[in-house]
């Protein structure tokens, strides 16, 4: 069969199925799925099961028409038998037809319930409506209106919406109503009005107006109650926030003393081997001293060592004062730098421990983050301490600590995993409680402030899981 393109242009939401007598389809003509070609296949793997009945149902003539679901549309289908093997599907999309259908009913529906729906909602709101002409005079008010303003329907003939309100609020009430004609509502208008016995009450009311009928719907709400309980809240809170600002600035002060303690330690152990050396180099010179030939070249030599060795030390007071200096101010700093800067401070506590530190980089699109990098090296500090403290308790002969960095276009994340043995699953949804800790002499308060710090001043995440053979925590940051 040839298919005449006059007949398609005048039928362009038509779509034509020619099939063999096994429901083959030989040609179609009108884009049914896709724009893809669907030219020898079965009806049955192109229609979904409950279609596919449907066409052949029929094409064995007991149905006239059909409607049929393919893809996002809706079809009126019918069908015509061209020859002993050939036949033709027509499909016509009465998608839109089907939508305005279903939309009219609807309509009607809403039509035939909208006066019961209205007077319901007048007659069981639990906040004052009222109608009032362009003047903001009252026409009706529900019995909720009439309860909370003293008035009965008869006396609020005579009043309007803003001869209720005081002096203070005139003219903002003439100006509200003026703005509800001109912009069509205003919502959330605050004003103090005055009951018939003379009492003031806070109010919120929202106007909407009717052109059609040149009328103004308000709802009014009664907020007296609730602007005093929030002036009650507002003092807890206040009082509260100080409370919790104290508490807090204790734990940063506690967090910041253990820390010490740790870096004090650490120090020590930065310090011990350089001291060793300048020994052992100060012993040597004095039997250099007492040699017939003096050896300017290994005087130089041994000076040099020692120039390196005081270096190190006066790095080493460098770092750990840098460690301890607080920043107010968000700055970019780099993820990296930082993770090694907190590692070059147990340096020598980890090999003595023979723990290695392993980190790999998988995405270095961005290793920039905004935020505190002086916090964020406490927090990699921390972890990475209590990573080593982890192993050495369970006496794990080789150690290792992996610090994996990935990044993409809007996150960087960190993983921090270690072969500790990890934490018991009960105390897992501990580890970040305030004074929660599992070692002997152990402050609690290390992981509580890395939460803090990566959640509430850097607006990241911070997680935590056991996995494989050790704990993993898992950062992430979000970049700029």
């Amino acid at each position: 069969m040839i298919l005449d393109a006059n007949i398609l242009k005048k039928l362009p939401k038509t779509i034509i199925l020619e099939i063999d007598k096994q429901n083959n389809i030989i040609d179609c003509s009108g884009q049914l799925i896709d724009k893809r070609s669907i030219k020898n296949n079965n009806i049955k793997d192109i229609f979904n099961f409950d279609s596919y009945n449907k066409l052949i149902a029929l094409k064995e003539q007991q149905e006239t028409t059909v409607t049929i679901q393919c893809h996002t549309k809706e079809y009126e289908v019918h069908f015509i038998q061209e020859s002993d093997q050939n036949n033709i599907f027509y499909l016509y999309d009465i998608t839109k037809y089907s939508d305005i259908q279903i939309q009219l009913k609807q309509s009607l529906n809403d039509l035939t319930s909208k006066k019961e729906e209205l007077q319901a909602v007048f007659d069981l709101a639990a906040n004052g409506i009222s109608i009032l002409d362009k003047d903001g005079m009252f026409l009706y008010a529900n019995k909720f209106f009439q309860d909370m303003m003293g008035y009965t329907m008869e006396e609020l003939h005579l009043e309007s919406c803003i001869s209720l309100s005081t002096n203070k609020y005139t003219q903002a009430s003439k100006e509200a109503v003026k703005k509800a004609i001109k912009h069509g509502s205003i919502q959330n208008f605050r004003k103090v009005c005055i009951t018939k016995s003379g009492i003031h009450i806070n109010a919120k009311m929202s106007l909407s107006y009717l052109k059609s009928i040149g009328e103004l719907v308000m709802i009014t709400s009664d907020i007296t109650e609730d602007i005093q309980y929030q002036d009650k809240l507002k003092k807890q809170v206040e009082i509260e926030v100080a409370k919790r600002t104290e508490q807090y600035e204790v734990m940063c002060h506690q967090s910041r003393l253990a820390a010490m303690g740790e870096m004090i330690d650490s120090i020590a152990h930065q310090w011990r081997q350089p001291l060793n050396g300048l020994g052992i180099i100060v012993q040597g010179l004095r039997h250099l001293s007492n040699q017939k030939d003096f050896d300017f070249e290994l005087l130089k030599e041994i000076e040099t060592e020692i120039m390196e060795k005081i270096t190190f030390m006066s790095q080493t007071i460098d770092d750990f004062s840098t460690f301890f200096r607080i920043t107010k101010q968000k700055e970019i700093f780099n993820v990296l730098t930082n993770i090694n800067d907190a590692i070059r401070l147990i340096d020598v506590q980890l090999k003595a421990n023979n723990i290695n530190i392993d980190i790999n980089i998988k995405n270095n699109e961005s290793l920039n983050i905004l935020g505190f990098a002086n916090e964020f090296r406490q927090v990699m500090l921390n972890m990475i301490h209590n990573a080593m403290t982890a192993i050495i308790d369970t006496n794990q002969k080789n150690g290792l600590i992996s610090i994996d960095i990935d990044s993409n276009k809007n996150n960087t994340y960190i993983t921090i995993q270690d072969n500790g043995g990890g934490i018991k699953e009960e105390y897992l949804e501990k580890v970040f409680d305030p004074y929660f800790t599992t070692k002997d002499k152990g402050s609690g308060i290390g992981l509580y402030m890395s939460k803090i710090i990566i959640e509430h001043h850097m607006k990241g995440r911070l997680n935590v899981k056991n996995e494989k053979n050790g704990v993993q925590f898992l950062i992430s940051l979000r970049q700029g």
